[in-house]
Parts: structure tokens; sequence; C-alpha cells
């Protein structure tokens, strides 16, 4: 018997164990009929990104475990979650009880399906209608918007390992599943994809615009520029239809890259490639530039037609203090005191007050806990990100000491999610950690290629030890405050 059909006997093992244990724990907290589907939703939520992953050169039997650990800890907060939505509650599945941008959501999709609900107010369609879609298919319950999100999730974390192997020149195994295990850890990255929220769709959407700027090194030209323009299409269609608003920041990221060196720049340590080196010229030369630019705009005029009340100038009120930013993201506490009236600031002094805002939404637990809500497990255990506190340090010391070795193309393509991350804290005070979310794919693959290059590294471990000292330091600051 060869290894990998070991392997393979005992992943197969492994998944009946999983499916068994959710077939257990859906029986226990739903009726037989919805048990049933719960357990069937869940299952094909995973069964596709398996046969993606599976389908990939970088799959590995630890990657294949990797993802059956991320699908068992997404059932784990599906499986209440809904529970507590309909059984809890005392609702049924097709009308649970549910509440804030969940709520909404649901509702936009009963109003538009049989009028049963009175339509809110929803800035973007395409989660609702997505929701409305898989209704007119498999009928009115909450379980399959669910099970989507899950699948979404799953899949983005498959798509984050493809990423970190397509940047490393060896070892594209390891840094996969170094990837998705990174992935699976980030206690609030999971919390997310696994609830009413259209946060994996994003986390989709992100995922395959950074596949679409960083092409395969090894592949044909044409076959390239036409595989990376559908990717960055795909992405950006996606993106436009659940949150349109992240689109103002791929201008930011296209222009960067347009105006980048594409000179290359030596290899680093340990076989990592020179990614993207001819990214300038095989993209950017011939009118590729302007065409990615074309895809961005008409997707970000899709999205802005997928809404009765957003605009622009509502993007320029919350930005400048006068729309609803102010007062929904609105810094609380200690902080208030220390940042003051920060949405009516000038343009000038927001960004004076960018190392304290990004900084904040760095380490601390936001979002809030609304007004009047009770803290659970479930609110409170994700928002600890004790796992980013770490993976997060190995971010940092990317970029503050690897980020730089190579071509500006590469720098360009590297910082454009920082570029990001700076825009969400300057408009939300660094109070909404939630937006940063759909970023953490693209970090994590650059993470895991920074530990496999420079773990042995004295420098490296010394910096670590620094950081953790204080994140732990802060926190505890936090805490007495």
């Amino acid at each position: 018997m060869t290894v990998a059909r070991l392997h393979n006997q005992w992943l197969i093992a492994l998944e009946l164990v999983a499916l068994l244990l959710v077939v257990g724990v859906s029986a226990w907290l739903f009726p037989a009929i919805q048990a049933v589907q719960m357990t069937a939703a869940l299952a094909v939520a995973y069964v596709v990104p398996r046969w993606l992953y599976h389908r990939g050169h970088h799959a590995s039997p630890v990657g294949h475990a990797v993802l059956l650990v991320a699908a068992l800890w997404l059932a784990a907060i599906a499986l209440p979650c809904v529970w507590s939505a309909t059984v809890g509650s005392g609702a049924s599945f097709a009308m649970p009880q549910l509440h804030g941008d969940a709520s909404d959501y649901y509702d936009w999709a009963l109003a538009h399906y049989d009028g049963s609900a009175v339509e809110p107010k929803v800035t973007f369609w395409g989660y609702s209608i997505m929701i409305l879609a898989l209704w007119h298919v498999l009928g009115v319950s909450i379980i399959w918007p669910v099970a989507a999100n899950v699948m979404a999730t799953l899949i983005t974390i498959v798509l984050a390992g493809k990423l970190a192997a397509r940047l490393v020149k060896s070892d594209n195994k390891r840094a996969a599943t170094l990837t998705m295990a990174l992935l699976t850890v980030m206690g609030y990255f999971m919390s997310q994809g696994a609830q009413m929220l259209k946060e994996p769709w994003v986390y989709l959407a992100i995922t395959l615009i950074a596949h679409g700027l960083c092409p395969n090194r090894n592949c044909n030209r044409a076959l390239c520029i036409m595989h990376c323009a559908l990717i960055y299409a795909l992405g950006c269609l996606i993106l436009a239809a659940v949150r349109a608003k992240y689109i103002n920041f791929l201008f930011i990221g296209i222009v960067m890259m347009m105006l980048a060196d594409s000179s290359p720049q030596p290899h680093l340590k340990r076989g990592v490639s020179r990614v993207a080196v001819s990214l300038h010229s095989t993209l950017f030369r011939g009118g590729w530039g302007a065409l990615m630019l074309a895809i961005t705009l008409a997707c970000w005029l899709l999205g802005m037609a997928m809404t009765d009340h957003y605009t622009v100038i509502q993007q320029v009120n919350n930005v400048t203090g006068q729309g609803g930013m102010s007062w929904i993201f609105a810094p609380q506490g200690v902080y208030q005191q220390l940042l003051g009236d920060y949405f009516h600031y000038p343009a000038w002094k927001k960004l004076l007050c960018l190392p304290l805002t990004c900084g904040v939404q760095w380490i601390i637990p936001f979002p809030w806990l609304p007004e009047g809500h009770s803290a659970t497990w479930l609110s409170i255990a994700p928002r600890l990100r004790l796992g980013w506190y770490v993976v997060s340090g190995v971010v940092l010391y990317f970029y503050l000491f690897r980020s730089w070795r190579r071509g500006w193309l590469w720098v360009a393509w590297a910082w454009f999610p920082m570029v990001c991350y700076a825009g969400i804290a300057y408009m939300t005070a660094g109070t909404v950690s939630r937006y940063i979310l759909a970023f953490q794919p693209w970090w994590m693959a650059l993470a895991a290629v920074t530990l496999l290059t420079c773990w042995r590294q004295r420098n490296f471990r010394l910096f670590m030890l620094a950081y953790l000292a204080a994140i732990t330091t802060t926190l505890i600051i936090c805490h007495f405050l």
C-alpha cells in the first residue's frame, strides 16, 4: 500500500467521523427534516472546496486535514447560530429571529421573494440576491445562506493557500498548508464566515483580486493576461455586488502597480521567488493598465447601481463627519477622550492621527458590542483574536524588513492591502476591525512565506519576542482603562 493511498484512507476515515459528529449535533439541536438539511448543506459546503483543493498542485495530506479542521470549526459556529435564530428563539427556519445586518439581508430577500416582509434599507443588494437565488432553488430557509457562507469561507482558505504557493519557488505545498493553518486560527475571521453576513463573499472577492494582480510566473504570457483579467474581473464583480465601497481601494492599488518599477531584484533567501518581476511589462504596457482601470470602474458603477440610496456624496460625507459614520462608529470610553471629535477633523489632522488609529485597529478587539446586548462566548471569544496577535507580528516583520528586498512592483502588490487597511482606519477611526478581515488571506500568505524564510533567523525571533511583549503590555493597560 502506497503512502498516498494510506493518507487518503485516513483522511476519508476522519471525514466520516466529522460527518457523524455533525449528524449527531444537528439531530440533537434541530427537528429531523431540518437536521438532514443542515447536515447535507454543510457537507456540500465542505465537498466543493475540498474538490478544488485536491485538484491543485499545492495539495497535501496535511493541507486536507487543515481544511477539514476549518470546516469543523465553521460548522461549530454555524450550528449554534442557526439554532439561536430558530429553535432557540421559538422561530421557524423560514422566518428566523435575526438582528442587525443579518435581519436586513434576510428581510430584503423575503420582501422580494413573496412580500412577507417589509423591505428594509440595504446598502448593496448582492448578498440578498444570492439568498433569493438559493430560495428559488431550495426553498425558503436560513440554512442555505449560512451554508453558502461556510463554503465561501472555505474556498477563500483554499485560494489563500494557492496564493502562497505562487509566492515561493520551492516548498509550495508547505507554504500553502501553512497559510491555510494560519487562516484557520484567525478566530474573528472564522466567526464572521459562518453567520448571516456578507463578509465571506468580501473575503472571497479580495482573495480573487489578489490572485488577479499577482499572475503565475511560469505560465504562457497570453494565457497569464487572460487568466488574470478573468480572475480580477470576477473578484471585482463579487465585490461590486456585496460591498462596492471597497472598489475605491482598487483604483489606488491599480495606480500603485502602474507606477511601480518593473526591474527585478535578487531572490530572497531559502527559495522565495521573484513574484511579479515581469508584471509591469506583461500587464501594464500596451494598455493593460487602462483595461484594469476600466474593469474596476465598470464594477464600481455596477455596485453603485445596485443600491437605492448609497452615492458618492454619502461616501464623502462619511469621511468628513457629516454622514452616519460619526455616530455609528464613534470611538468610545477612554479612546474617545484621547481622540476627541475625530470625524469632524480636517483631512490633515486625520492623517496625523493615522499611527494611533491604525495601531488601535491592529490590536484592540473592536467593534464594540451594541448597547444593551449581553456578551456571549460567540461575541467575545472570537474578538480576542489571539491568533491574530501572534501572526500579525510576522506580518509587521515582513513589511518592515522583508518587503523592500525586491522590485517596486512587488512592493506595490505586497503593500496594497496595507494601504487599504490605513484607508479603513482613516474612515472609521480604527474602530471597525471587521472591515479589515477581508485582507487577512492576503496577509496570511505573506506571513507564511516570511515564516518559511525567516524562522531560523535570530533577528526575527528577537523581533517577535519584543512584539508579543508589547502586545501583552498594551492589552493589560487597555483592560485596566
